[in-house]
């Protein structure tokens, strides 16, 4: 019986100093303190936006579902950049300003035509209206986080 007690013994030593080893092992990392995957919550900047100014938009009838310029309220951060894209036949404007006051002076592509874009960067966080001067009925945002 002795024998049997020594033999246990001995293996418990063993593995005891094997456990031992192993967490000794440079560039061993017990299961139980694996790396987590960690979400970045930090909010994204948003440098750049683009806004079409879709195919039919000179004719009146988008401003009833707010498809004049899509999207109509652009979102972007200080610093950001917002281009219009001119995917319609016509000519168009893209104006600072609201269309009872007319343009406010601090944005104005003037007349760009059919696959002409236009852009403009915006430093100052609010909101910012635009419209189109040919065709009145055009009209959209631009908020600045």
């Amino acid at each position: 019986m002795n024998f049997a007690y020594g033999i246990i013994a001995t293996v418990g030593v063993l593995i005891a100093l094997s456990l031992g080893l192993i967490a000794a092992e440079p560039g061993y990392v017990p299961a139980s303190s694996e790396v987590q995957d960690v979400k970045d919550t930090t909010p994204q900047l948003l440098m750049a936006a683009t806004v079409s100014l879709p195919e039919g938009s000179s004719i009146p009838g988008c401003e009833s579902s707010d498809e004049c310029f899509i999207p109509y309220n652009a979102s972007i951060s200080a610093g950001g950049t917002v281009t219009w894209n001119n995917d319609d036949t016509a000519a168009h404007t893209v104006t600072s300003g609201a269309v009872a006051d007319g343009p406010d002076g601090l944005f104005d592509s003037g007349l760009f035509m059919a696959g002409a874009a236009f852009e403009f960067t915006f430093d100052d966080v609010g909101e910012y209206d635009y419209f189109c001067i040919v065709h009145p009925w055009m009209v959209g945002k631009v908020t600045v986080v």
